[in-house]
């Protein structure tokens, strides 16, 4: 059979005659190589150069790879480069997947199955935030490969600070190990708080004087506190005496809008989907509920005498507050405006 030379003298690789040239290397395009030895063994090599380092990586005997699929695989690996990935982390990355899974699909296809309990659009939202962002360091390492230094470090770590939220997070990844086990990815359980956590972190951090939530307000001390409130002339103090007297939700109180409001009943109609949607990262938020269902609430006659002469000022004309989100301060401002006076 005669060979088919390109213009410059060397052999063209083809389909048909990869399995009958000679010794040589051979370059078939998309920086992919046939290497044939001497002694007649023949392999694909893929040569490429990432961050001016020069490498490569084998891609099977050319016995047991046709010419086709060596092409197809060398695209593949130019594709990741394209991204900025390494063909060679890529392929490791998927051999180590085949023995044992990794914890990032792993743990995604355990939400998918565990969300479906629940109930509210917020506990969903929540969960996936924690197995999404929280646990991103975890999510190229195998199942039987994790330590409790490691999720100390990288996970728990870094939102020791978050009391509640490393608390929810430990909690998580104490069920996925447990899942884990069940399944024989592994033995042990590295998020198991009282034999393996709790000794090495110890409790959780004192935020000021207080450890925990801050201590309930005494209803004997209520009335005094309302009135003081209502000396101030700061918008915060009327979103504050809202929610005190409606018993609302922060997010609820912040997404108010006139529509919603009928002063004449005196009720207040929430609809349970909400027009907006929660912002990027929250897990509830927008002017919808928190379990997504529509909800009436009935104003106190306190609250009314509020809402009519902030009506009758048309501070804004969709929003009750002089700014959509919250009146004049961010929310923690607010909040922390309660505290004073306790």
């Amino acid at each position: 059979m005669k060979i088919r030379t390109k213009r410059n003298g060397k052999i063209g690789i083809n389909a048909k005659n990869y399995l009958t040239v000679g010794p040589g290397d051979y370059p078939c395009g998309d920086n992919l190589y046939l290497i044939v030895a001497p002694s007649g063994g023949r392999r694909w090599l893929f040569r490429y150069q990432r961050k001016a380092i020069k490498d490569s990586m084998g891609l099977g005997s050319a016995r047991d790879v046709t010419f086709g699929d060596a092409k197809k695989k060398a695209l593949d690996h130019r594709r990741t480069l394209a991204n900025g990935g390494d063909p060679k982390e890529v392929r490791d990355q998927a051999r180590r997947a085949e023995a044992c899974p990794l914890f990032g699909p792993y743990a995604t296809a355990w939400r998918e199955t565990y969300e479906k309990g629940l109930k509210h659009l917020s506990s969903r939202n929540k969960l996936k935030h924690q197995i999404d962002v929280h646990c991103k360091p975890l999510h190229r390492m195998r199942m039987d490969e994790i330590t409790t230094d490691q999720i100390i470090k990288l996970v728990l770590g870094p939102i020791r600070h978050k009391v509640e939220t490393t608390r929810d997070v430990r909690q998580r990844l104490q069920k996925i190990f447990k899942v884990a086990i069940g399944d024989e990815l592994r033995r042990d359980n590295p998020a198991d708080y009282e034999t393996r956590i709790e000794p090495k972190m110890g409790k959780a951090p004192k935020r000021g004087r207080v450890r925990g939530h801050h201590k309930a307000m005494s209803h004997q001390d209520v009335p005094a506190f309302m009135h003081k409130l209502s000396t101030i002339a700061d918008q915060s103090a009327r979103a504050i005496e809202i929610t005190a007297l409606t018993v609302a939700r922060t997010h609820e109180i912040q997404n108010m809008r006139w529509s919603q409001l009928d002063l004449d009943r005196g009720q207040w109609d929430i609809i349970g989907d909400g027009v907006e949607t929660a912002a990027p990262g929250e897990t509830e938020g927008g002017t919808g509920t928190k379990n997504s269902y529509d909800r009436r609430t009935p104003l106190p006659r306190q609250a009314l005498a509020i809402l009519r002469e902030m009506y009758e000022k048309r501070i804004r004309l969709r929003f009750p507050w002089a700014r959509p989100r919250w009146p004049d301060v961010e929310q923690h401002d607010a909040e922390g405006a309660q505290g004073n006076f306790r």
